[in-house]
């Protein structure tokens, strides 16, 4: 197999008590399990830094096991499922319960991702206890990357007031937040002037609102958004279920401009498509850019680490590390897949994984 970290050298790894003891060309296997992945390519274990796995069984959540470990994810973000009412009960039912290394944001809302349990998660100013957002965020600093909103409409019944409070309780925890806002009628001008260093703009190419687009009708990117990035915001591409568009991405990469970090945002609303899981999310950006699979990985896996101060993760492989590879292959062929408006598109090439090692467990991907 390729290490693929921007070169392509072949060879084999030889994992010991569940870390990589040698990187060579060629190493004697004898005494050894072997895992056949001759003409495959191997790289640090994938990041999803944009999922919903904290309510495993509901509308909302995916299993940790199924969908992400035997999908190549060694390492998962979840970005604000939960919020401060049910954040210790996910941490006793699921902490040490996993092979799967994660970290979470916390939902501002007292509720969490409301889903169907109620029309809105902010129906009025008590969805939001600041109180209990500050007191679970405290205790559970060292697990919490930061904090998160949803402010379109359909979520929110007064997007100012929902980010006034965000931005509140970022700047008194000095923690970054997190703000879904595809469709938002703040637009992305008022949106992106909350958002500081370290900030998190989520579906970034959705193309749902003229509002939201980063892209002006002259096809150039907007000043805000030039300015947004130079001071240190994160935008995100966070697939979904209506948050990608082939449209908008494309006029936004031919504008010069593409997100600093690729995710699925991965839920079980979204599993059987358009998102299905992260390998296709990234044949998708393969497609559409036509960049290397090892740039394409890297803001998928190094990017969010650097950007998000993600804790303890690997993002080259090395000796004496403990193992964290992702064992993947490129097929050829045609592979249509569609966007989160319907639109289809065909690509030549398809980015599966086969195999994730994470310290000593290995996991055949389904």
């Amino acid at each position: 197999m390729s290490i693929l970290d921007g070169s392509e050298e072949q060879c084999d790894i030889l994992v010991e008590d569940g870390r990589i003891a040698r990187i060579a060309r060629q190493i004697d296997p004898a005494g050894a399990e072997v895992l056949d992945a001759e003409g495959m390519y191997v790289s640090t274990g994938w990041l999803d830094a944009h999922c919903h796995f904290a309510r495993i069984g509901d509308s909302t959540g995916i299993d940790p096991c199924r969908d992400l470990l035997c999908q190549g994810i060694t390492y998962a973000v979840d970005l604000g499922t939960l919020g401060p009412d049910e954040y210790d009960g996910y941490r006793e039912r699921f902490l040490y319960q996993t092979d799967l290394k994660f970290m979470s944001y916390l939902y501002i809302g007292h509720l969490g991702v409301v889903g169907k349990a109620k029309p809105r998660d902010f129906d009025g100013p008590g969805d939001i206890i600041p109180d209990r957002v500050v007191q679970v965020a405290k205790k559970y600093r060292h697990e919490l990357l930061g904090l998160k909103a949803r402010i379109d409409d359909k979520f929110c019944f007064d997007p100012e007031y929902v980010m006034n409070q965000l931005r509140a309780l970022g700047d008194e925890l000095d923690m970054p937040i997190a703000v879904h806002a595809p469709r938002s009628r703040m637009g992305i001008g008022q949106v992106l002037s909350y958002l500081k260093k370290g900030d998190v703009l989520c579906h970034t190419l959705a193309g749902n609102s003229d509002m939201m687009r980063v892209i002006d009708d002259q096809g150039h990117v907007k000043p805000c958004v030039l300015e947004a990035r130079e001071r240190g915001v994160i935008f995100d591409l966070s697939h979904g279920t209506n948050a990608y568009s082939y449209d908008t991405a494309e006029a936004a990469w031919k504008a010069g401009f593409f997100t600093d970090t690729i995710s699925s945002d991965l839920h079980a609303g979204n599993i059987n498509g358009p998102v299905y899981n992260l390998g296709v999310v990234l044949s998708k950006i393969r497609g559409l850019t036509g960049r290397p699979w090892s740039w394409i990985l890297h803001k998928t896996i190094a990017e969010p680490v650097r950007l998000q101060h993600i804790p303890n993760k690997a993002v080259e492989v090395r000796e004496g590390m403990i193992c964290d590879l992702t064992v993947f292959k490129v097929e050829e062929g045609a592979f249509t897949y569609l966007d989160s408006k319907k639109e289809s598109r065909t690509f030549r090439e398809k980015l599966t994984a086969v195999y994730t090692c994470t310290g000593p467990k290995v996991y055949v991907c389904r």
